[in-house]
């Protein structure tokens, strides 16, 4: 192979691995955990929760109580397949130990990049009056079995 073949595949190499690796845009005061961890916590004033690992980033951002049990999920990735996940299995629970069910995910399909509305069924104002603390749990993103989101609400 001549040199001039070689530094075009290197540079092609080195752009096709920049792009791969790019990572979006973060709103601020989120945080990203360390890769593969699976679970995010943040101080009480974010509202943006980030997970990054198992080939997938999840970014979830929440309004806060004025919006009840609504968020809303971005994924994206540069090698899975996302439009197969529907986060019907997804809870969202408080530090009482209730619980709320997934409503199915409203976002349109995008083979790399998601993002859509998540809310759950349930009597809302009950499941957040007196909590401390709510957690979302998303199941099988990626090569990660749960990702743990969790927003402080309370004293």
């Amino acid at each position: 192979m001549n040199v001039n073949m070689l530094a075009v595949l290197l540079s092609s190499a080195t752009l096709l691995i920049s792009a791969c690796s790019a990572s979006s845009p973060q709103a601020s005061g989120s945080i990203t955990p360390a890769a593969g961890s699976g679970s995010a916590t943040n101080a009480t004033t974010a509202t943006t929760r980030t997970s990054d690992g198992g080939q997938v980033t999840v970014v979830v951002d929440w309004a806060g109580l004025a919006d009840g049990a609504a968020f809303d999920v971005r994924l994206d990735t540069h090698s899975v397949d996302l439009d197969a996940l529907d986060f019907s299995n997804a809870v969202l629970r408080n530090d009482r130990g209730q619980a709320l069910t997934a409503r199915p995910w409203a976002a349109s399909k995008g083979g790399h990049h998601r993002e859509g509305a998540l809310s759950f069924d349930g009597n809302a104002a009950t499941f957040f009056a007196g909590a401390n603390w709510i957690q979302l749990t998303l199941a099988g993103v990626g090569e990660i079995q749960e990702r743990i989101f969790r927003w402080e609400i309370g004293p």
